[in-house]
């Protein structure tokens, strides 16, 4: 009940429809890749684009000629006034109340490469999220794999489980013939039978894990993947190359940023040029020694130099180059990381490998005395307990050296993610 609950969970989560027909076959790979495209946080993809064109664009339009509208009324305690007085003429003075009203466009010419830079910075903040969303989507790598191999352990478990049930149905009929012929008891045939019924219960468990974890690779690649869809064994390979993760290039651009965002700070002290016009109606116009309201226009160049960015570019300059180191330190510290969970892997690779070097002897010796079992069985100088535990010891062996099979490959898989595919 709850495996279905958490089904239902992702089912709503993912909000994904799978397809009726089931997919012929699928490798390791195309799972990868068909989750990689049909999980939802793909789409963030497009929006990530999107957002960073219109980003631009009003970049862009800087280089645009910039209008403004302003509105101002004021009153002063003095006004400007002749310092003489003529006689026979009434000079006028200004009233103390003033207003204006204007509209000012502005055209830059020369922006000390401002406008080029701040685009350079937004088309690296893409890349950086387009690079974060990356790194989110190769998790889903790991989880895709663990039950691609779980199906694959399971389908073999299966297998074993029912080459066991035979064994115990075989043991079975001899000691039914034995019963008949007054050799043996019932009991045993009981006995059996219970051993018989415990390795079918651990099959249908199987059958249930192995039907959830057909059921999530559905959801995740987005087609029915079941029991006749051929799931391919990977081959037993090992990348030997160096770290090729997406974290290391993530870093790489967020350091890249920085020296862009540093190269930006410099135009904060470079002087800008632009055009100007001004239209306006107030009073005063132009013509200061009136008080009536007048239009007016003026226009002309202007020259901008904000000195007083020289005190702060500096220090900001010194904080990029911290925020750099730190960035460098945890860069080092991922490959380092990297690098010791690689190490712990080669070792996981080589114990498995080891081990399954041995689990064909083992095999091979439990299958003698379970045979030689079946024989003193049938003489009556064991009894069948003694059987059991012998065909449960080779299943063991053979079940042990399935899982070591998968393992190894699991372990040789999670090698390639942790290195970079």
């Amino acid at each position: 009940m709850k495996r279905t609950s958490s089904l239902t969970v992702l089912l709503l989560l993912f909000g994904i429809v799978v397809q009726a027909q089931s997919l012929e076959s699928l490798t390791l790979r195309e799972s990868y890749n068909m989750a990689r495209s049909n999980y939802p946080l793909i789409r963030q993809q497009g929006l990530i684009q999107s957002a960073s064109d219109f980003n631009v664009e009003n970049i862009l339009k800087g280089n645009l000629p910039q209008v403004n509208l302003n509105a101002q009324a004021s009153y002063q305690t003095e006004v400007t006034r002749l310092p003489i007085e003529v006689p026979g003429m009434d000079v006028p003075v200004l009233d103390k109340d003033q207003y204006q009203v204007y509209a000012e466009i502005n055209q830059k010419l020369f922006d000390g490469g401002k406008t080029e830079k701040k685009v350079k910075v937004q088309e690296a903040l893409q890349d950086i999220e387009e690079g974060q969303l990356e790194v989110q989507l190769y998790d889903i790598y790991k989880r895709v794999s663990q039950l691609y191999f779980g199906i694959l352990l399971a389908k073999e478990q299966i297998l074993q489980n029912d080459l066991q049930e035979k064994d115990i149905q075989l043991a079975m009929d001899r000691v039914q013939t034995r019963i008949q012929n007054g050799a043996a008891i019932e009991s045993d045939l009981f006995t059996l039978m219970a051993s018989q019924l415990s390795i079918h219960q651990r099959t249908t468990e199987l059958i249930s894990l192995k039907k959830a974890y057909y059921q999530m690779l559905s959801i995740f690649v987005g087609k029915e993947v079941d029991e006749e869809t051929l799931l391919t064994r990977p081959q037993e390979t090992m990348d030997i190359g160096g770290i090729n993760r997406l974290e290391v290039g993530l870093f790489d651009k967020q350091m890249s940023l920085l020296d862009l965002q540093s190269s930006l700070l410099n135009t904060k002290i470079t002087p800008s040029l632009s055009l100007f016009g001004r239209a306006g109606y107030g009073k005063p116009g132009l013509n200061m020694l009136s008080n009536e309201f007048d239009s007016y226009f003026l226009g002309g160049a202007r020259l901008q130099w904000p000195l007083f960015n020289l005190y702060t570019n500096k220090k900001e300059k010194e904080i990029n180059k911290i925020e750099k180191e730190k960035l460098q330190t945890q860069k080092e510290t991922f490959l380092f990381n990297t690098k010791m969970e690689l190490t712990q892997q080669h070792t996981e690779i080589d114990k498995f490998r080891k081990l399954l070097e041995m689990d064909d002897s083992i095999i091979e010796s439990y299958a003698k005395v379970k045979d030689a079992s079946l024989f003193k069985l049938d003489n009556g100088t064991i009894d069948v307990n003694d059987y059991i535990r012998d065909v449960n010891q080779e299943s063991r062996a053979i079940q042990n050296k399935l899982l070591h099979e998968i393992q190894l490959l699991m372990k040789l898989e999670e090698l390639k993610i942790t290195q970079g595919i």
